[in-house]
């Protein structure tokens, strides 16, 4: 962590060589977190994550790890892509709207060309249907392994609101297959172990 710290500061001061570094190290799980969101348009909000990254001077804590700091920018440009396409809307809140308008077609989406069975590609679909912090807080909590206060950090809330939308995303996320199995009930008593599984396909 002090490494990549120092990295960053490099990196804010002018030396290209020392972003680089930090690019190759944490491009692909960048790209990955957004493009299970937006498709296509990953790559262009991908450099900006990393274009605000090396702009930002706010002092990162070394408790939080620089995974955790990196998508918590990546969210932010993710909201302000989604403000833009939510904007004929009074009010757009990430805990109540998804990423997706309507249910995601699964033949575009990489866990889709990727996965074994129905059951995975059905999680997938249940996943990206729920509100986009809903879905953000599982992701960094199977796939990434990040703890509460990395969470809250990425997500701007307290380690005790994390808490509570883990709660509610797991819940939300039965109701979705639910709705969207014909027999839910196998799929449901493995949840847990199906959604860590998916780190392999998340790039996590």
């Amino acid at each position: 962590m002090a490494e990549e710290l120092e990295l960053l500061d490099r990196w804010r001061r002018g030396d290209d060589g020392a972003g680089n570094r930090l690019v190759r190290r944490h491009f692909h799980v960048v790209f990955r977190f957004l493009s299970n969101k937006v498709g296509d348009e990953a790559t262009d909000l991908t450099q900006q994550t990393f274009l605000a990254l090396v702009e930002r001077r706010d002092r990162l804590d070394p408790a939080i790890g620089l995974r955790a700091y990196v998508l918590g920018v990546a969210r932010h440009m993710l909201l302000r892509h989604l403000r833009g396409r939510y904007r004929d809307r009074a009010v757009f809140s990430p805990e109540r709207v998804s990423a997706f308008e309507s249910p995601p077609d699964l033949g575009t989406s990489p866990t889709r060309r990727i996965a074994q069975g129905q059951d995975r590609v059905l999680l997938d679909r249940a996943l990206r249907s729920l509100p986009i912090d809903h879905q953000i807080a599982l992701e960094l909590h199977y796939w990434h392994e990040l703890g509460i206060a990395q969470i809250a950090t990425v997500l701007e809330c307290s380690p005790s609101s994390v808490k509570s939308r883990l709660f509610r995303a797991r819940h939300g996320l039965r109701r979705q297959v639910e709705r969207l199995s014909t027999r839910p009930s196998p799929l449901l008593e493995r949840l847990e172990d199906e959604l860590s599984s998916l780190r392999s396909f998340s790039g996590g």
